[in-house]
């Protein structure tokens, strides 16, 4: 019997929502500090003079005001050119709800930035880290939406390469930055996917429902 595509959906998002839990839980009681030190020193012994203004880039398109720039010209470009109205409801709903969740699980966490030394400004708390959040939605959501509209599988392979190296590429300069634990890039990552999993279920089921209804 084939397995739908709901299902699978299912099971994927109620496995990374038991991951991130359990990663909170180790989290709260210490128990990635260690490897949490071993991989930040690993990495901070990595900076150098051309590799520091790279992540400092990475840190930029990451922050509030750039990712508004770039939501705010995707919507554009997805309600006003190709008019595809549920797709910017969709990006819409994405987007603020990752914004909603990432400040939300900041505030019950509220885990101390890493000690030493950050090159980069920041505030507030540190798990999970809202510039992975950011990177996994906005990217994936992108890609999601390209996925449905383009034909050529070799482009949506380019474009899936992309984003992933955009996404891997943000953890990795928060980490470079000093300014996150690595387990907050993990924590990051994994509510994130939930988060993109119940974007896509929503997805298939107004589709099912459209198709029913026609």
């Amino acid at each position: 019997m084939k397995v739908s595509v709901k299902l699978k959906l299912y099971v994927l998002g109620l496995l990374l929502l038991i991951s991130f839990v359990c990663t909170g839980i180790l989290v709260e009681m210490g128990k990635f500090s260690e490897f949490d030190k071993w991989l930040s020193s690993f990495i901070h012994h990595k900076r150098s003079s051309y590799l520091t203004p790279i992540m400092k880039f990475f840190d930029f398109i990451g922050s509030t005001y750039c990712v508004i720039g770039i939501c705010l010209a995707i919507l554009f470009y997805l309600y006003f050119v190709t008019k595809r109205r549920f797709a910017s409801v969709l990006f819409i709903v994405a987007m603020i709800g990752e914004r909603l969740l990432s400040e939300g699980l900041k505030y019950l966490f509220s885990r101390s930035r890493p000690d030493g030394s950050h090159l980069v400004e920041v505030d507030k708390h540190s798990f999970p880290s809202q510039h992975a959040m950011n990177s996994f939605v906005l990217y994936g959501i992108l890609l999601f939406l390209l996925w449905t509209h383009l034909k050529s599988n070799k482009i949506k392979a380019v474009f899936s390469l992309l984003a992933s190296i955009l996404i891997l590429a943000m953890g990795f300069s928060r980490i470079y930055l000093g300014v996150h634990h690595p387990s907050d890039i993990l924590g990051g990552y994994l509510i994130s996917a939930f988060w993109f999993i119940v974007i896509m279920l929503y997805t298939v089921h107004y589709k099912e429902k459209n198709k029913m209804s026609n």
